[in-house]
Order: C-alpha cells, then sequence, then structure tokens
C-alpha cells in the first residue's frame, strides 16, 4: 500500500471510529473501508523480503574467497570486508515497518472492525433545558417517595418528573425521566392519573434516561404549536436537568 492508500484508509477509520462517526450512512464508503483493510491484511502477512546476508554481500565484491591475493613478494594482502553498515539499515527498517504494522492490526483489533458501525445520534440539535421546579412534586401515582424525585416546570403543557425506579430483579434502581399531561396530573393520595399521554424511560449505568417521541394528537396544544405534529422531539436526563432535542430546532 502506497502513502496515498494509507492516507485514505486511516480517514475512512476515523469516519468509523471516531467520535463523529458518519460512515454508517455512506454505503460506498463502509466497502471502500473493508477493501483497504483486507489489502492492509494481506500486506501484513505477506512475508517480506530476506535481505542479503553479509557473506552473501562480500561474496558479490570478491571475484574468489578460496584464493587468497598475494603482492609480488608473495606475501599475503589482507581482504577488504565489504560495509554491514547497508544491510544493518535495511533489517532495522524491516523490523520497525512490522511493528508499525502490528501495531496498526492490534487497534484494528481492538476497535472491532469486523462490524459495521452504527451511529448513537441522530445529531438533532439541543433547543432547551428544564430545570428542577421546587414548587413542583411528584404525583401520588409514583409511589412511595425516596427522596430522589424531582419535578420540572410546565413545559408547553407538558409535566416532567425524575425519580429512581427499580429496573431488574436485583432491586437495582436506576435513574428514570417520565412525562405527563401537566393538566391532568393528579397530585392528591388517590394514586390515580388521567390525561392523553404518558412517556417514560430508565437510564441503565453511564446511559441517561430518555425519553423519545413522534408528536402527534393528543399531546397539549401549546406542545404542538412549539413542536408541530410529525416533528421527533427527545427529553434526556443528565442527573439534574433535563435537556430537549428536536430534529427541527
Amino acid at each position: 500500500m502506497d502513502d496515498d492508500v494509507r492516507e485514505e484508509l486511516r480517514l475512512l477509520r476515523a469516519r468509523a471510529y471516531g467520535p463523529e462517526a458518519d460512515i454508517a450512512d455512506d454505503p460506498v464508503a463502509v466497502s471502500r473501508l473493508r477493501e483497504l483493510e483486507n489489502l492492509e491484511r494481506e500486506d501484513r502477512l505477506r512475508p517480506p523480503a530476506t535481505p542479503p546476508s553479509p557473506a552473501a554481500s562480500a561474496g558479490s565484491r570478491l571475484p574468489d574467497e578460496s584464493v587468497p591475493d598475494e603482492d609480488a613478494d608473495g606475501e599475503e594482502i589482507p581482504r577488504e570486508r565489504a560495509p554491514l553498515v547497508h544491510s544493518k539499515r535495511r533489517l532495522w527498517a524491516w523490523a520497525i515497518s512490522l511493528a508499525v504494522v502490528a501495531a496498526l492490526a492490534s487497534a484494528a483489533t481492538a476497535m472491532s472492525v469486523s462490524f459495521v458501525p452504527v451511529t448513537a445520534t441522530a445529531g438533532a440539535p439541543q433547543v432547551d433545558t428544564l430545570v428542577p421546579d421546587p414548587d413542583s412534586s411528584a404525583p401520588a401515582v409514583f409511589g412511595e417517595r425516596t427522596g430522589a424525585e424531582r419535578g420540572y416546570e410546565n413545559y408547553y403543557g407538558v409535566a416532567a418528573f425524575t425519580g429512581r425506579a427499580p429496573t431488574d430483579a436485583t432491586d437495582n434502581r436506576n435513574p428514570c425521566l417520565y412525562l405527563l399531561d401537566a393538566d391532568e396530573v393528579d397530585t392528591d393520595d388517590t394514586r390515580g392519573f388521567r390525561g392523553n399521554f404518558v412517556y417514560g424511560g430508565c437510564g441503565a449505568g453511564v446511559f441517561p434516561a430518555t425519553v423519545q417521541f413522534v408528536v402527534a394528537d393528543g399531546m397539549p396544544d401549546a406542545f404542538i404549536q412549539r413542536f408541530p405534529i410529525g416533528t421527533s422531539v427527545q427529553f434526556v436526563f443528565d442527573g439534574e436537568n433535563v435537556g430537549v432535542f428536536s430534529d427541527r430546532g
């Protein structure tokens, strides 16, 4: 592989495995990445040319090593050895090139080049941030309070609440986010709820609690005026605030 091809491979890998990976939407680039990685793998497996041995180099410079040269008086003339510097340089260059290829191969393996990368985000911009409202409390429908519940300011007729809830059989509690119709939230002790929608989602470890949906009939009028029907919206809880994202800005 020449330098131009290696540079192309580096750029494709950046698109596939970098923090702003976008190659999943480009099947031509994905195919080219596989082609260049196969080419690199073949180059790596191809045995390198064996450097000439010092003896062979010396033999190419001396017409006959078996017969020593003598001067006119019968004295043996010391035979001049062929320099080894050139051979050593070639040997070191070969060894370094193998080390570089091995390092690249290890990095490629660690980055799991065997699967097609999937973009983790749609790239929709953040359009708002909901901050906790000290005057808002979680509805009784959420059950026993744990002290982690938070209510947020009314957002175009949508009430957001966060808390921690068990999400598996081991009673591990993870952060959860809920969106309810603000006009229908029942805050008394009936544990009831009336409304046109209830959206919820829980996080897991490093993954945040997220709620996402496409705006449809039944959402509050103010919300539809802000986000027309058909708009993709996403609410993400970062542990304190709730970020709002939309594909229409």
